[in-house]
């Protein structure tokens, strides 16, 4: 009996010693988790119990337990060897349910756990499937959409699986330009616009943005400082084609289709951008051409007044002419033209892409305050050639018909103030403008591809004195791009980078743990189950 118990403790510490090889053996090997041998004692027994003066009858191994502690992390140059820090195992599957190639969007039952690991070194299989090296699966999470925010089907298992194929271009859908302009710039000499004469405009910008091909297009953008104070007007271009808004999108409804010039560097209609007097951008699109139309009206109202005074300095000077009255209607000839060009410079700055109808009150603006500006000029011109009544009596008939122009330019603005208050009236602030549905085959009828539609965000634009800048500049639009690697972050989202710098959420490592990991049966190769 005694020869037993002693070979039971030879036994125990040969287990032990084992143990303990089996450690030293496997240093090296990633993710293993060292052992230890646990002992109890034995006692013969008896239906009548142990003696208290019965010895011991050896000792016996009651546990090969292994320890389950964080080791130490080592850097390599393998983007898929991953590192558990705390609790928790990877979770793997000898056999997937993998999508059918022939209709990839069909459903897929969840795949089954059949082991658990520490071993976080892994690698792809020719399909793309993260394996580890027996060539089990590495199972995930599937992403519930495009972005992190929009979460995992947690609870759902699926292969990892890294998309190989080409990055798929983004059609661009925001423009974020973020400038300082110049508020002590002069106002351009020439009013016409014209994207071809750099006199006729302060700056410009250019960024390049994608349609849902991945072909590029260049998004060009004109300031052009208007008369009115603290309001610019921004021409946009595509691929040198002017662009004009639809209007503003109302959700849940998408903005009106843009329009496109029917020939190159043909100017589409401005956008108004209003600035408060400390420089901040108050308002773009609608609102800010309502503060252009409220000035304009200011300046047909001193038109008619001035003309108003010319008409009836002439009628006197006509009627009962001497030098001193010619002299009086000719000052208020020269009043009356000056600020009847006023009036027709302000008004040539009103535009509306408020619909057709608008845009007719707006055109009917522009010319009656040109024709009145016309008018006041030949007035003034004949009033500084009066040297006796007859010629008193033709400018007074000169007079009569500028002031006439004055009134009509006068009503012609007003109209397109109150359609412009009405339609400003309903909207919120804006600093960004939208331009909904452009078709591309108007520009370059070579390609086929889906309309764009985009807005551009001046939201962090300022005026000051300093020199026109560029703040900020960019699109979220993506040309194709190829596959460059893959990046894994703290929580276990696993993205692929693209070479056009985007990038995709491909899901989330599935991690499992368990109240206590002393139930599982090792396995070997690094892997435990139950």
């Amino acid at each position: 009996m005694s020869f037993a118990t002693a070979l039971s403790g030879l036994q125990a510490a040969s287990t032990n010693l084992q143990v303990t090889g089996n450690n030293i053996a496997n240093s090296q090997t990633v993710g293993f988790k060292e052992s230890r041998a646990e002992f109890a004692d034995v006692y013969a027994s008896s239906i009548g119990g142990v003696s208290k003066t019965q010895p011991g009858a050896g000792v016996k191994v009651t546990d090969v337990a292994q320890q389950f502690k964080d080791g130490n992390i080592d850097p390599t140059q393998n983007g898929l060897d991953l590192a558990l820090s705390g609790n928790g195992f990877f979770v793997l599957a000898d056999n997937v349910n993998l999508p059918d190639p022939t209709n990839p969007t069909a459903p897929v039952d969840p795949s089954v756990p059949s082991a658990y690991t520490r071993n976080g070194a892994f690698k792809l299989d020719n399909s793309g499937n993260v394996v580890n090296s027996q060539g089990k699966f590495l199972l995930a999470f599937a992403p519930n959409g495009t972005t992190v925010d929009e979460g995992f089907s947690v609870g759902v298992f699926r292969p990892l699986t890294i998309d190989t194929a080409q990055g798929l271009p983004n059609a661009t859908e925001n423009i974020n330009l973020a400038l300082t302009v110049n508020g002590a710039a002069n106002v351009p000499l020439t009013t016409a616009f014209d994207p071809t004469d750099a006199s006729t405009y302060n700056h410009t910008t250019s960024v390049t943005t994608y349609d849902s091909q991945g072909n590029g297009h260049i998004a060009s953008t004109y300031y052009v400082k208007t008369p009115v104070a603290n309001v610019w007007d921004a021409y946009l271009f595509l691929d040198d084609y002017g662009i004009t808004t639809g209007g503003q999108a109302v959700p849940p409804n998408a903005a009106g289709a843009s329009s496109v010039s029917a020939t190159v560097n043909g100017p589409g209609l401005p956008i108004p951008m209003s600035f408060t007097s400390s420089g901040i951008l108050s308002e773009v699109g609608v609102r800010a051409a309502a503060i252009i139309t409220a000035a304009t009206v200011t300046a047909a109202n001193t038109a008619v007044t001035d003309t108003t005074a010319a008409d009836a300095a002439a009628a006197a000077a006509a009627a009962a002419y001497t030098p001193a009255l010619a002299a009086t209607a000719l000052t208020a000839a020269n009043t009356a033209a000056a600020s009847s060009a006023t009036l027709a410079r302000d008004a040539a700055t009103v535009n509306s892409t408020l619909g057709a109808a608008a845009a007719t009150l707006a055109d009917t603006a522009k010319t009656t305050a040109a024709t009145a500006a016309a008018s006041a000029a030949a007035y003034a011109t004949s009033a500084a050639l009066v040297v006796d009544a007859v010629t008193a009596g033709t400018a007074a008939g000169l007079a009569a018909t500028a002031k006439t122009d004055a009134a009509a330019a006068q009503a012609a603005v007003a109209a397109y103030n109150t359609a412009v208050a009405a339609a400003a009236a309903g909207t919120d602030q804006q600093t960004k403008v939208d331009f909904g549905a452009i078709d591309l085959a108007s520009i370059d009828p070579g390609i086929s591809v889906d309309k764009m539609a985009f807005d551009i965000d001046f939201a962090k634009t300022a005026q000051t004195n300093a020199s026109f800048s560029v703040n900020n500049s960019s699109q979220d639009g993506l040309p194709a791009g190829n596959l460059t690697g893959i990046d894994v972050d703290g929580t276990g989202v696993v993205f692929a980078r693209y070479s056009n710098g985007g990038s995709k959420t491909l899901g989330q490592v599935a991690l499992a743990r368990f109240q206590s990991n002393q139930d599982f049966r090792a396995s070997g190769i690094g892997e435990v189950s139950k």
